[in-house]
């Protein structure tokens, strides 16, 4: 099972932290963010810009589950249009599970969206995406 996971930039030791005990637990980042080296260059309407704009939304898309992180010290702006991209999966018919994952330190109304799981700890999360794992390969093996 794939995953995606939205965080604060500025934390991406946080993030590879987090994609490393999701690894672990056998899931497949679909994009990760963290390797670029030089995000200054996102500041400014470049062609790397672009494509990072499209390799994060696509990254949302190929999911299937999204994780954004809300512990974060400053308030995020990338991270949010994720959440809204995995938000909007579900009014096309591709609902994905979206972990709110940590205390809301910048509340934003759509954490309490009805497809959002609101979830204390990384091991909390991890237990609930491989459950709902097991349940999808099980359902998929009955319709076989």
């Amino acid at each position: 099972m794939k995953v995606f996971v939205s965080g604060q930039i500025s934390e991406k030791h946080k993030i590879k932290f987090v994609y490393s005990r999701l690894r672990e637990a056998g899931f497949e980042i679909t994009h990760d963010w963290t390797c670029t080296d030089d995000l200054a260059v996102c500041d400014k309407f470049t062609k790397e810009a672009e494509i990072r704009a499209a390799k994060d939304i696509e990254g949302v898309c190929n999911a299937d589950f999204y994780v954004i992180i809300t512990d974060n010290e400053t308030c995020g702006k990338g991270m949010y249009v994720e959440l809204g991209a995995a938000l909007a999966l579900s009014t096309i018919g591709r609902p994905i599970p979206i972990y709110v994952l940590g205390p809301k330190n910048h509340p934003s109304i759509f954490y309490s969206h009805p497809r959002c799981i609101n979830m204390e700890t990384l091991d909390s999360c991890i237990a609930d995406m491989k459950l709902r794992s097991r349940e999808t390969a099980s359902t998929e093996l009955e319709m076989a």
